[in-house]
């Protein structure tokens, strides 16, 4: 009996175990709904642990049912060991249509198996369009009025504006009229551009023109009479003319002839710069409008403010006592800084009631918004239902596109939120990235707006529709105050209401208007939203109670090392330490009075030592905040007073914070506060772990600045007045970020973005989505060409080069053009170089290397796309080859001397000619790759590379045999260097080596970014070289993997440095889990474990030290292992060709 189970036993353990098919996507996405694409892409994973097993066929089901019984569409038994990006092929989807898919594999040992995950996708709108839905925007013009809002008339402006000013440096500026940013004007008493006396600079904004004019008051008062006193100011405005007074002395005039103004918000400006330092006080303003009734004039205070309460009329400023008196002080730290009426940045809400005639069967909604918008229907927050019955939001919505050009929408099933009857939908729409300072007035500076289509379904198989019309109503009297991308959100949570939900009381409430300012083409969504991400949300290190200061440090009353609440009196100040420099907000909960208002403040680092001269902007241990510049990046919110605490989490803004401080009006407690992680929740998976701790704490900041970063663009930074898609930043770190998170669908998206941005002359821009800088500069515009590439290599995603080779084509074209000085091909602009480099290299130089780089990966593009060899792709691909051959022999009249060594001698100068092979000779190279090492070496093996050369160094040294120095580079702690940061106290990658120093304190305000990813892109170089995980580019996206693990073999570690004597990699490739370590013994023996996803296959390299080495395989010679197609030797190296699974192998010594 016992032999007869043993026997079984054994026959059981052969038998072969089914391959699994796992991770069905279509278009990268889990269960995607609101699809605008005509095919999409289907693709899987075959999951085994045996060895060698590969897809032989497939077969794709797509159905209208679940069970897949009634096909739309099936592919049909398809000999293919293709399983990405399989395209349907079936007659034309139906909008608005849930399809349900499987797939069936046939496989080289198990036979067939077919999926048994639920499997589904949603069409969006497509050819239905938005059935007349209109964008709106929000009125001041009650529901009940007659006054039409579409009346283009403007009114005159017909109000008095009073105040007290004392004027304490330069000049007192006051804004009124001010109908947006764009449209205001600005009164200055101005002491400075006068010598012998004062004036009244008129300035003007019209639509963002400025016109300016001056009026000479000295016949009125002094320079000495203005300055230091405090004045009393009236501007009255009536049929046209605008009159100012000074202590009711009229002091100027003005005719608005072309009716330019009307009544409007207003507000205050300080600025500093160029040698001027505007500062002023301001109190007891009031505004007076008034309002012809029949024959007579009705006068109204709309506003009156002598800032002696907690909550001002205005949003910033600094509130100080001056004799007992609260006055608001006007000071610039930098630049043009505005102070305005709240009410004037307030989030708009808008809000239908509808009535669902019958049973529902499903409704989904498309939405979309000219700013950032949140949605609610019956009172609850609109998002995605999971599996698991948990909601999962999308938060700022719909994200930054070139709104010029495009928009996307959103869809959501929101069946499960409706009711029979009555229902009520509402949202509320922020400035957003649409008229807010982050896009620097790309898009004009008009007014938010919301569109939306409800469609319902019932269960007769009947349908009605649902559209943002001028039915809608809006109001400006909401919780949310301000909402800014760079300055936060005011929250007050006495304004909570039931706004969401049928029978609201809108007897407040206004129209609404046509929002005629979105010109561009509305699509779906389709990649990874911004989201709150859950895993990664911090719980604080400590907490920090101080009031005051002292001897240059805050003055500590408490500090808790455990989440614990926290009692905050009025004049303490509370600081957060999260414990890890991240990207999103806090999400609290407090106990207070109603009305209370909490201050909190977001910053990267703390003050040190408190000493100014070493960049400290506050005391020691108070959060720094100078490196934000104009961003204010603050968040308050109101109290309502609820007696079990309050939670809040704002939902129109980002920070990128370590550390949060909380001030309070009153007393309040903070029951807890942790900080929630905030992006695009781009998939990630990948491991990167080694024996070294700082190189372990290297990779967490390279994923945290990728994460903090990557919020629905790729951004420089997400702390500062800046937050913009640079296109040199994303290339170079593009391919370490697709090993570290699936990027794929992400770049798709910001491709777009590029090609809406693209000049009509084909250059590129330096930022995407197109704001505030320029256009066609060498290694950031070439990102065009770059990403794309990039990603077909990481994911085979053949689709964004088909999308983008027209544009590409067109920036080709550009260079072509930019002949000069004798030379025809220059490449791009010269703005930018090598930036922030240690070693100058001439930016021309870089320009035309690139150029060069650019030609190359164009005629791989045209290899890739071309269906034969005869076809228009694979002409292109032989004149792109052609012309890199040419820039090559200028580069080399124009670069390289009679010696074959380079005229230029920078890291970088040698590292780029390397990589694009543009030597004369082999001999040349070989000398080249020599002299690099010898600037290493002698640099005391620092680099002095900037952004250019630091994301190519580590990788072209190891392609050219010098993994040493690679190493030596990594490991080496002197600055510059990726490990001196983290000495340094860096949880991120940093902006600058030296952003902050034990030694010297915070580096140069004006770009000090602790939270920039570009120095990152050695982790590409810590995956391809130290794990070993790299790509075949004639069968992309790890289809053919090549692994080639380069342990640290240095012969001697440099004093200071440490060995790297294990490596674990592990990368979630399309088809699977790579994996990749290797541990070092004492003896010289070196074992290797691989794992390759099924239906792939790979080369393993492996070092052989000297010829008496031999290669095995679970404790036999390899090339007998099961898996092991074949073993060849070369060059010092085992070269072994591997059917899919996991081994085992050692390198060691062979026993004689």
């Amino acid at each position: 009996m016992a032999r007869t189970t043993l026997l079984l036993l054994s026959i059981l353990f052969l038998l072969p175990t089914n391959a699994a098919i796992k991770k069905l996507q279509v278009e990268y996405l889990t269960n995607p709904i609101g699809l605008d694409i005509t095919a999409p892409r289907f693709s899987w994973q075959l999951e085994s642990a045996e060895r060698g097993v590969r897809q032989t066929a497939y077969q794709i089901t797509v159905a209208t049912d679940a069970a897949c019984l009634n096909p739309v569409w099936t592919s049909g038994k398809v000999a293919s060991d293709e399983s990405l990006h399989i395209c349907y092929a079936g007659p034309a989807l139906t909008p608005s249509t849930r399809y349900y898919w499987k797939v069936t594999v046939w496989n080289n040992k198990t036979g067939e198996e077919t999926s048994t995950e639920k499997a589904f996708f949603e069409t969006g709108l497509l050819s239905d369009g938005w059935s007349g839905a209109q964008w709106i925007k929000a009125t001041q013009i009650n529901k009940n009025s007659k006054i039409n809002p579409e009346d283009k008339k403007q009114t005159k402006a017909r109000m008095l504006l009073e105040m007290d000013v004392t004027l304490t440096s330069g000049n007192a500026s006051v804004l009124f009229g001010a109908r947006d940013a764009s449209n205001v004007f600005m009164w200055s008493v101005n002491t400075l551009d006068n010598e012998k006396e004062p004036l009244i600079r008129r300035h003007i904004y019209d639509r963002g023109r400025l016109q300016s004019s001056d009026t000479p008051i000295g016949k009125f008062f002094t320079k000495s009479d203005l300055l230091n006193k405090e004045h009393h100011l009236a501007i009255e405005a009536k049929d046209g003319v605008v009159k100012t007074y000074i202590d009711k002395v009229l002091v100027d005039t003005y005719t608005d002839t072309d009716s330019k103004l009307s009544n409007g918000y207003i507000g205050f400006r300080a600025f500093r710069g160029n040698n001027t330092n505007e500062t002023a006080m301001f109190d007891n303003i009031v505004l007076t409008e008034y309002e012809q009734k029949g024959d007579k004039e009705e006068a109204k205070v709309v506003l009156k403010e002598d800032f002696e309460k907690p909550q001002s009329a205005f949003e910033g400023g600094e509130i100080v006592s001056v004799g007992g008196n609260r006055k608001l002080n006007m000071v610039s730290t930098s630049g043009d800084y505005r102070v305005l009426q709240a009410s004037m940045s307030r989030v708009p809400m808008f809000r239908k009631e509808f009535k669902a005639k019958k049973k529902i069967a499903s409704a989904r909604i498309y939405s979309s918004a000219l700013g950032v918008y949140d949605l609610f229907i019956n009172g609850q927050r609109v998002g995605n239902k999971m599996e698991d019955g948990s909601i999962r939001y999308d938060e700022l919505k719909p994200e930054w596109t070139d709104f010029s050009k495009t928009a996307h929408y959103q869809t959501y099933d929101i069946t499960d939120l409706l009711r029979k009857g009555e229902n009520a939908v509402g949202a509320q729409v922020s400035s957003g990235w649409w008229n807010s300072d982050v896009c620097h007035g790309e898009y004009g500076s008009h007014e938010v707006g919301f569109i939306a289509k409800i469609l319902l379904k019932y269960t007769d198989g009947t349908s009605e529709t649902v559209v943002t019309d001028l039915s809608w109503l809006s109001s400006m009297d909401g919780a949310i105050r301000m909402g800014d991308i760079y300055h936060g959100e005011t929250y007050d949570a006495r304004k909570e209401s039931a706004w969401t939900k049928p029978g609201y009381n809108t007897a407040n409430w206004n129209k609404t208007a046509v929002n005629p300012h979105f010109k561009g083409e509305l699509i779906a969504f389709a990649g990874p939203t911004v989201q709150v991400r859950p895993h990664l949300s911090r719980i604080p290190l400590s907490t920090t109670v101080y009031q005051g200061e002292k001897d240059g440090k805050i003055n500590v009353l408490s500090v808790t090392d455990k989440p614990t609440p926290i009692r905050l009196k009025k004049g303490e100040t509370a600081v957060y330490n999260l414990g890890q420099n991240m990207v999103g907000w806090v999400r609290f909960k407090v106990k207070g009075a109603s009305g209370t208002e909490m201050k909190l403040r977001f910053g990267e680092m703390l003050n040190d030592t408190g000493d100014k001269s070493r960049g400290d902007d506050g005391p020691a241990g108070s959060i720094y905040t100078a490196n934000l510049r104009s961003a204010k990046a603050t968040l308050k919110y109101i109290l309502k007073g609820s007696k079990e605490g309050e939670s809040f989490h704002p939902s129109m803004t980002f920070f990128g914070f370590q550390y949060c401080e909380i001030t309070a009006s009153e007393d309040i407690e903070v029951l807890s506060l942790i900080g929630e992680v905030v992006g695009s929740a781009t998939e990630e998976g990948a491991s990167f772990v080694t024996s070294s701790r700082s190189i372990n704490q290297l990779y967490s900041n390279v994923m945290w600045g990728q994460r903090g970063n990557y919020l629905s663009i790729p951004t420089d930074c997400p702390q500062r007045d800046e937050r913009l898609g640079w296109t040199g930043d994303t290339q170079v770190f593009c391919r370490a970020a697709s090993y570290n998170a699936n990027v794929s669908a992400f770049f798709e998206k910001w491709m777009r973005d590029m090609r809406d941005g693209q000049r009509s002359d084909g250059a590129y821009p330096d930022v995407a989505p197109h704001s505030w800088v320029g256009y066609g500069q060498a290694a950031w515009a070439d990102a065009g060409v770059i990403v794309p590439w990039t990603i077909y290599l990481m994911y085979d995603n053949k689709k964004i080069l088909q999308d983008n080779y027209a544009s590409m084509e067109k920036y080709m074209e550009f260079l072509s053009r930019q002949k000069g000085d004798g030379y025809n091909y220059n490449g791009a602009g010269t703005n930018y170089g090598d930036w922030l480099s240690y070693e100058d290299t001439e930016r021309r130089y870089v320009s035309v290397c690139y150029y060069a780089y650019t030609a190359q990966l164009m005629a791989k593009i045209s290899e890739a796309l071309k269906t034969d060899d005869c076809d228009a792709y694979a002409s292109k691909a032989k004149a792109y080859r052609k012309l890199a051959q040419e820039i090559k022999k200028e580069f080399q009249t124009r670069y390289v001397d009679a010696d074959g060594d380079l005229k230029q001698k920078s890291q970088t100068a040698y590292l780029l000619a390397l990589k694009l092979d543009l030597f004369p000779t082999e001999e040349a190279r070989k000398k080249g790759v020599e002299t690099l090492v010898r600037k290493i070496t002698g640099n005391g093996n620092r680099l002095s590379t900037g952004f250019v050369g630091t994301a190519i160094l580590n990788q072209t040294l190891s392609q050219f045999g010098e993994s040493n120095t690679a190493y030596d580079l990594l490991l080496q702690r002197n600055n510059p260097s990726w490990l001196y940061s983290i000495d340094q106290g860096a949880t991120t990658i940093w902006e600058r080596w030296d952003s902050y120093t034990k030694e010297k304190g915070f580096g140069p305000v004006s770009m000090n970014s602790f939270n920039h990813y570009s120095y990152g892109a050695v982790s590409e170089w810590m995956y391809r070289t130290m794990g070993g995980i790299d790509i075949d580019e004639t069968r992309p996206g790890f289809k053919h993997i090549v692994l080639q693990p380069i342990p640290d073999n240095r012969p001697e570690v440099a004093a200071g440095q440490e060995r790297i004597d294990w490596v674990n990699a592990s990368f979630p490739s399309c088809y699977g889990d790579i994996k990749s370590s290797w541990k070092k013994e004492n003896d010289g023996t070196v074992s290797y474990q691989v794992t390759i996803p099924a239906n792939t296959t790979a080369t393993l390299h492996l070092l052989l030290p000297t010829l008496d080495y031999v290669v095995e395989e679970s404790g036999k010679a390899a090339v007998k292992a099961e898996g092991v197609s074949s073993v060849t030797f070369m060059n010092g190296k085992a070269v072994l060709e591997l059917q899919s699974g996991t081994y085992q192998f050692v390198v060691k010594k062979e026993n004689k």
